[in-house]
């Protein structure tokens, strides 16, 4: 598994199924200990069964020995003792067998060379018996006896302190085996220091159970170091007098081994239990968890790197928690990518000057904020738009009266210059004619009032272009403070954009598509800010010309005020002229010098004529420059 939580899974899928183990383990030799013990108690039980069969065996044998010698012809006081040893050589089992024959006076007439018993008598020989006997002198024995046909008695038997045939029970019941005489150990399996453990005495509390209170004793006790699991059981003599006890029992080290085999079995099944469960634990882990959120972590990667146009996973999703978040990570991508896709719409229409367009997306939760914005940017800019449209239709409207006013100070100007030569000229003839003054003194009269009402009318011009003046240079004023509203506009779509993106950063990877849209905004809020200061700049380039025409109309205006004083004092030289002939020398000497500066006025008011209306022609094509642009945005 490559997947970083995919090893983390198996981790802990191994750590449970470890504990698992370890728990049926413990659990295992706890349950093991108590069948352990129950089984090892049921084993010496076995034992102890098949060591009574082996004791009825032995006694069987015995019989048979006195049967076989009966039938023989040999059970008698007179046969001889030779066929006897021989008889008995070919018939006995182990060392311990033993036989005896005696008369009818109770006198032991044959015996094996083993014969070693004390108690033996004719009187209980010849009425029969079978058992387990408890000699003085040999001990206990199993013996069987009967009378003789020619009144005598016979007995043949084996002492109970042969250990071959408990070696043979133990072989058959693989448990601890032990013939007890009283509370003394005579035959046994026990081996201790290297030897049997013959001669030993039994621990007090079976032998108060057994022996002194003819009981059975089951337990788990420490016999010679070693704990065991034992089973006593009362030996009863012919007469049912308990003369001793049979053991059987295992130590605990078989049920150690035992335990460990238990347990080694045990955890072999459950390692190969767990790495099946494993196995089928991993490929469910697999199918069911890993995979969906391998999908899933592709789905969020395309996010997180912005692409949300890629399609959805087509893998089929389980109807659980996992899936449920799968299907809303699509859902929240698609919705974005149709964010996205709108927010860029919209802001290429704006792009192209079409501030008409509207979001097409019901936008959701925090981004409602963003129609709302749009809806802001849109109203702010057709009024500011519209405003500027407005202004640009005066400005251009004021341009072409200037531009008219200019015309006719120009024209005006012209006449003037003419009526000034045709002074002069008139000046001339009345020098060269004086003959004539009081005729040309009329005439000049007649002329002055016409200059006097054509400069009265020039004056009334250059009234009018002075307010002209004032109202282009009041519209200026007003497109500044558009422009500046365009400004602060920006400012605030900068502040807006500046705004967006940090909500982007703080939406990490999935705010990285609106950071880029931040940047566009912020970028759009750049140029109209970069536009507002070109127009800005045509604007105070206007206001100075305007500025400069007032300077000129106002210089204009003064001049003329001069040109009227002097038609004034033209008159009265004239009327001078006609009144006194004599000063006409004089008079026409100063209409000379009027008509010159008449004639620098003059010039220099069609200078100013002509430059004013150059301005004007100017500001007229900046005004139909600023509204043809202004005829590209949309709103």
């Amino acid at each position: 598994m490559n997947s970083r939580i995919g090893r983390k899974l198996l981790l802990a899928i191994i750590i449970c199924l470890v504990l698992t183990l370890v728990v049926v383990n413990v659990f295992t030799v706890k349950l093991s200990g108590g069948n352990t013990d129950k089984l090892m108690l049921s084993q010496t039980e076995t034992g102890m069964n098949t060591l009574v069969a082996a004791k009825e065996a032995q006694l069987v044998k015995v019989q048979d020995m006195l049967s076989d010698m009966e039938y023989s012809g040999l059970l008698r006081a007179d046969a001889p003792a030779e066929d006897l040893d021989a008889f008995f050589n070919s018939k006995k089992k182990t060392e311990s067998d033993f036989a005896a024959i005696m008369d009818s006076n109770g006198n032991i007439v044959w015996k094996t060379d083993n014969f070693d018993l004390a108690d033996f008598n004719l009187t209980r020989a010849s009425a029969g018996y079978t058992g387990v006997v408890s000699d003085s002198k040999s001990g206990l024995a199993l013996q069987t006896a009967k009378g003789t046909v020619d009144g005598g008695a016979a007995v043949s038997g084996m002492y109970l302190s042969e250990n071959s045939w408990i070696d043979v029970v133990k072989e058959q019941s693989t448990a601890e085996i032990t013939i007890i005489d009283n509370k003394t150990r005579i035959a046994t399996t026990i081996i201790s220091d290297g030897k049997r453990a013959v001669g030993t005495t039994i621990p007090d509390e079976p032998a108060k159970v057994v022996v002194d209170g003819g009981n059975t004793f089951e337990d788990i006790i420490e016999i010679l170091g070693q704990k065991h699991y034992v089973l006593y059981r009362p030996m009863l003599d012919i007469n049912n007098k308990v003369v001793g006890a049979y053991f059987a029992g295992f130590s605990a080290a078989e049920a150690d081994q035992l335990r460990v085999q238990l347990i080694l079995v045990s955890t072999i099944i459950a390692v190969v239990v767990g790495g099946i469960m494993l196995v089928i634990v991993g490929f469910y882990a697999v199918k069911t968890i890993l995979r969906p959120i391998q999908e899933a972590e592709k789905l969020a990667d395309s996010m997180s790197r912005g692409a949300l146009h890629e399609p959805n996973s087509d893998y089929n999703f389980g109807n659980d928690e996992l899936g449920d978040f799968v299907h809303k990570l699509e859902f929240t991508k698609n919705e974005l990518n149709s964010y996205v896709g709108d927010i860029n719409d919209v802001l290429s229409q704006m792009a192209t000057g079409d501030f008409t367009a509207k979001p097409k997306v019901t936008y959701l939760g925090d981004f409602v904020q963003i129609s709302e914005s749009f809806e802001q940017i849109e109203g702010a800019l057709h009024e500011i738009i519209g405003n500027i449209n407005q202004s640009s239709k005066d400005v251009k409207n004021g341009s072409e009266q200037m531009a008219e006013g200019s015309q006719v100070l120009a024209e005006g100007t012209t006449r003037q210059a003419a009526a000034i030569e045709e002074l002069s000229a008139s000046i001339n003839e009345i020098a060269e004619k004086v003959q004539q003054s009081a005729q040309n003194a009329a005439e000049a009269s007649k002329i002055s009032v016409q200059s006097s009402e054509k400069i009265t009318y020039q004056n009334d011009e250059v009234k009018n272009m002075l307010v002209a003046m004032d109202e282009i240079k009041e519209k200026s004023d007003q497109i500044q403070n558009i422009i500046k509203a365009i400004d602060d506009i920006a400012f605030q779509t900068n502040i807006l954009a500046l705004n967006a993106a940090i909500e982007a950063a703080r939406a990490g990877a999935a705010g990285k598509g609106f950071a880029v849209v931040a940047d566009e905004v912020r970028n759009l809020a750049a140029k109209s800010a970069e536009s507002a200061a070109q127009t800005g700049e045509l604007i105070n380039a206007t206001i100075a010309a305007v500025d400069k025409g007032t300077v000129i109309a106002q210089s204009t205006a003064d001049t003329m005020k001069e040109v009227t004083e002097l038609a004034d004092r033209t008159n009265k030289y004239i009327g001078e002229i006609s009144a006194a002939a004599d000063d006409q020398a004089d008079s026409i000497e100063q209409v000379k010098v009027g008509i010159d500066q008449i004639s620098t006025v003059v010039q220099q008011n069609s200078a100013t004529a002509e430059q004013t209306a150059a301005s004007c022609e100017e500001l007229s094509g900046q005004s139909a420059m600023l509204e043809e642009q202004i005829q590209k945005l949309k709103v």
